[in-house]
C-alpha cells in the first residue's frame, strides 16, 4: 500500500483516529450545550462563549468560529447541520439537489473586468472549483448576476433553503446565528472580496445562519441551478467524446457502451509541448494513447510518415504485449492534450484485449420497473382503511415511519409517511416515484420488501415488511465499534444487496447504519430506497449522506454503482472504528479529506481490512474493487472475506451478532422513542402520483 494509506506510522494514523473519535463525542456534546444554553436563556448564551485566544467568538455547532478580520463566510454560514440527536447519537440526513432537465442554455451577464477578476479569483480555489475547467470557470463567472442589499437587508436568513452563493464587491455584512429560543449572537463581519453560500451549490440544505447588510452591500451572485448545469454540460460532453474516441478505436469494438464509459473515466490526461517526445521507436511499450486536443508527428527512422489530429490513437500494441515501438510520436504543434493507460490497468478492468476482440459485446440486465409493478408477488391486498395506526417507529426529513396492524388479520407492517408538500417544496416528486418501482423491481431477502401504496391530499404511504430489531446505527453507537466478525456479517448483506441491485442496473446511493435495519432474528435487511434509481451510463444529480459520498459526486463528474462500493468501504470502517474515515463538523472539510484521500487506519484494524477499505476507498471510480471486470465478486473474493459462510447467510442458517431482545411480535422497545405529530401538515392535491 502507497501514499497515505501505509500502516508504516502508525502512531500517526492511531493519534488521527483518537482525534476523529472525540470530535464525534464533541459533537454530541455541544449538541447537548446548545440545548441548555437555549433553555437557560441569554446569560448562558454569554457565559458559554469561551475565546481560544485568536479573537475568534465560539461558533455553534458544526460550524467552525469566524473573525471580523475578513474571513470567509463560506466557512461560517455554509456549514451542515449534521443531523437530529438522539440519545447523544447523531442521525445523519441525506441531501439532494434537484435534477437538471432540458438542454444546458448559458447565461451571460456584462461586468466590469475588475469584478470578473475578483470572481476569478473567487472560483479558482476550493473543492467546489478545483475540478473545473477553463471554460467551466468562464462560464461560471459569465453567469454570476448582481444584486444591492441596503443596510438592514437580510440577505439569507438561517434555517431557509439555500440556493444561491454570493459574492460580496463591496459594502459589508454582518454574520449572526440564534440557537434554539436563545437571543440572535453576531459571529463576525464581512467586508469586500468574501464570499458566502457555498454549500448551497451543491444541495438545498438549510442555512446555518443569517447574514445581514450592515451598510450597503454590492454582492454577485450565482445560483446552484446554473452552476451545476454547467458542471454538467461540460464533464458530460468531455465523457461522451472520449467515449466516441475510444469507440473509433478498431481493437475495442468489443466493448459494451458501460465498459467504454468505464475505459474513458480511467485513462488519465496528459500535456505535452511542441518537440516532446511521448513515444520513441525502439522502446518497450506499455502505454495506449488517444489525442484529444492538438497534432503529433510519426516518423519512421527519423522520417515524418504521417501527423494525427484529434481522435486519432496510437500506441495500441500496448495492450497486447511488451513489444517495441515501431514509431516516435512527437508533439507538433504548441500544446498537445491525450488520453493514456497501462497495459495492467487496462487487463485489471476489462480482462486480456485478445479475449475481448474475439467476443460479442454483452448486454446488461436492466429493470423493467413497469413490468414489476405487474409481477409483484409481494403485495397484500389491504385497504389504507383497514391499519390500524400504532406509535412512531423512525423520523426522517420528509416524513416518518409508523407502526401499523391490519385490522382483519392482526399482521404488523410498517408504514412509511411521505409528507407531499414537503417533497414538492424541495423538488423531490421523482425520487418518491423512483422509489417506489425500484422497491418493486427487487427481490432479495436482505432487501427490505414493499407490500402496497397509498395516498392521499397529504401524505404518500408505503406500507412495508415489518423488522423490530432496530437501527444497526443504534447498535453501532452504544458498542462504539464492532469487532471484525460482526462488520465482516452486517457487511455481506450489504454486498448481496448491492450485487442483486446492480445486476438490474440500479444504484443505491444512500448506505449508511441509518438504513440498515436488523429484523426480529437479527438478520440484516436494507431500507430506504428514495435516492435509488436505475442507471446504464452516468447520473449526474447530487445526493448521498456527506459523510459517504464518494469523490465523484462531489466534483460532479457524473456517477453510477461506483459509488455504493465507494459507500461500502465507508460503511466497514466505520463498523470497526466507531467513526467514519474522512470526518469533519463542517462538511466543505469533509469534501476536502475525501478528495485529497488521506486515509489513515487505527492500529486495531486488521491488514486485511485496511486492504478491503483501501481498494473500495479509491478515488478513481473506474479502478475502485466491484467496479472492476469481475465486479461485486472482485470484493466477495477478497481476503477479508474468507472463509465466511455467503450461502448460509442467504439460508439464514448463520447466528446474527445481534440478537433483538422482543417480547412480543408487535414490541418496538428497539427504535427510539418520537413524539407523535400533534397537526397535520398542509395538503398537497396538486402532486398526484400515477400510482
Amino acid at each position: 500500500m502507497g501514499g497515505g494509506q501505509s500502516t508504516a506510522n502508525l502512531s500517526d494514523a492511531k493519534a488521527t483516529a483518537e482525534i476523529a473519535r472525540l470530535k464525534n463525542e464533541l459533537a454530541a456534546a455541544q449538541a447537548q450545550v446548545t440545548d441548555l444554553t437555549a433553555q437557560l436563556g441569554p446569560a448562558a448564551s454569554a457565559s458559554a462563549s469561551v475565546s481560544d485566544g485568536s479573537h475568534r467568538a465560539a461558533g455553534p455547532k458544526g460550524q467552525r468560529a469566524t473573525t471580523a478580520m475578513g474571513k470567509d463566510a463560506s466557512d461560517v454560514e455554509a456549514k451542515f447541520k449534521r443531523a437530529t440527536r438522539v440519545d447523544g447519537a447523531v442521525r445523519r440526513d441525506e441531501v439532494s439537489a434537484e435534477a437538471n432537465k432540458g438542454e444546458y442554455a448559458r447565461k451571460v451577464v456584462d461586468k466590469p473586468e475588475s469584478v470578473r477578476k475578483l470572481l476569478r479569483s473567487i472560483v479558482s480555489n476550493g473543492p467546489l472549483w478545483d475540478n473545473l475547467g477553463d471554460d467551466e470557470r468562464t462560464h461560471c463567472i459569465d453567469a454570476f448576476y448582481p444584486v444591492t442589499a441596503k443596510s438592514g437587508e437580510t440577505v439569507i436568513r438561517q434555517g431557509d433553503k439555500g440556493e444561491n452563493f454570493y459574492v460580496l464587491e463591496a459594502g459589508s455584512c454582518k454574520v449572526t446565528v440564534t440557537h434554539g429560543k436563545g437571543p440572535e449572537v453576531q459571529y463576525g463581519t464581512l467586508g469586500s472580496g468574501n464570499s458566502f453560500g457555498e454549500l448551497a451549490l451543491l444541495y438545498n440544505t438549510p442555512r446555518a445562519a443569517t447574514i445581514t447588510a450592515s451598510a450597503t452591500a454590492s454582492l454577485w451572485v450565482l445560483d446552484r441551478g446554473t452552476y451545476r448545469a454547467i458542471c454538467r454540460h461540460f464533464k458530460s460532453q468531455r465523457a461522451k467524446r472520449y467515449v466516441e474516441f475510444l469507440g473509433n478505436v478498431t481493437q475495442l469494438k468489443g466493448l459494451s457502451k458501460r465498459e467504454l464509459s468505464t475505459l474513458a473515466e480511467a485513462m488519465e490526461e496528459e500535456t505535452f509541448s511542441k518537440g516532446d517526445v511521448i513515444i520513441r521507436q525502439g522502446e518497450v511499450g506499455d502505454y495506449f494513447y488517444i489525442l484529444v486536443d492538438g497534432k503529433v508527428d510519426v516518423q519512421k527512422d527519423g522520417d515524418k510518415v504521417d501527423t494525427l489530429e484529434s481522435g486519432k490513437w496510437f500506441g495500441e500494441k500496448a495492450l497486447m504485449s511488451e513489444e517495441k515501438r515501431a514509431a516516435t510520436c512527437m508533439a507538433a504543434s504548441d500544446s498537445v492534450k491525450v488520453l493514456s493507460i497501462a497495459r495492467a490497468s487496462f487487463v485489471e478492468m476489462l480482462g486480456a484485449l485478445e479475449e475481448l476482440i474475439k467476443r460479442v459485446a454483452p448486454e446488461e440486465e436492466v429493470a423493467d420497473l413497469a413490468a414489476a409493478e405487474k409481477s409483484h408477488k409481494y403485495g397484500k391486498d389491504i385497504a389504507m382503511g383497514d391499519l390500524e395506526i400504532g406509535r412512531t417507529l423512525g423520523c426522517g426529513a420528509f416524513g416518518r415511519v409508523k407502526l401499523v396492524k391490519h385490522k382483519q388479520s392482526g399482521d404488523l407492517f410498517a408504514l412509511k409517511c411521505l409528507t407531499k408538500s414537503e417533497i414538492v417544496k424541495n423538488n423531490l416528486q421523482d425520487h418518491v416515484v423512483n422509489e417506489r418501482a425500484v422497491m418493486l423491481a427487487l427481490d432479495h431477502p436482505t432487501i427490505l420488501k414493499l407490500h402496497n401504496s397509498y395516498k392521499d391530499d397529504t401524505y404518500i404511504y408505503f406500507l412495508l415488511e415489518l423488522c423490530l430489531g432496530g437501527e444497526l446505527f443504534t447498535f453501532l453507537r452504544k458498542a462504539g465499534r464492532f469487532n471484525e466478525k460482526a462488520g465482516r456479517f452486517y457487511a455481506s448483506t450489504v454486498v448481496l444487496a448491492f450485487e442483486k441491485m446492480h445486476s438490474k442496473s440500479i444504484i443505491y446511493r444512500d448506505l449508511k447504519p441509518e438504513n440498515l435495519i436488523l429484523d426480529a432474528q437479527g438478520f440484516l435487511k436494507v431500507v430506504d430506497f428514495g435516492l435509488a434509481k436505475v442507471c446504464t451510463d452516468r447520473t449526474w444529480t447530487l445526493c448521498g449522506t456527506p459523510d459517504y459520498l464518494a469523490p465523484e459526486i462531489i466534483l460532479s463528474k457524473g456517477h453510477d454503482r461506483a459509488v455504493d462500493y465507494w459507500a461500502l468501504g465507508v460503511l466497514v470502517y466505520e463498523m470497526c472504528a466507531g467513526f467514519v474515515p474522512f470526518y469533519s463538523d463542517d462538511p466543505m472539510e469533509v469534501y476536502q479529506l475525501i478528495l485529497a484521500g488521506d486515509l489513515k487506519f487505527p492500529s486495531h484494524f486488521s491488514r486485511a481490512c485496511m486492504d478491503l477499505c483501501t481498494k473500495l476507498l479509491t478515488q478513481n471510480q473506474s479502478k475502485r474493487l466491484g467496479n472492476m471486470k469481475a465486479g461485486v465478486k472482485d470484493i466477495i473474493k477478497h481476503k477479508w472475506f474468507s472463509g465466511f459462510d455467503w450461502d448460509g447467510l442467504v439460508g439464514r442458517k448463520l447466528k446474527p451478532p445481534i440478537a433483538p431482545s422482543l417480547k412480543s411480535k408487535g414490541d418496538a422497545s428497539n427504535f427510539d422513542d418520537y413524539p407523535e405529530e400533534t397537526s397535520r401538515p398542509a395538503a398537497c392535491p396538486e402532486w398526484d402520483p400515477a400510482f
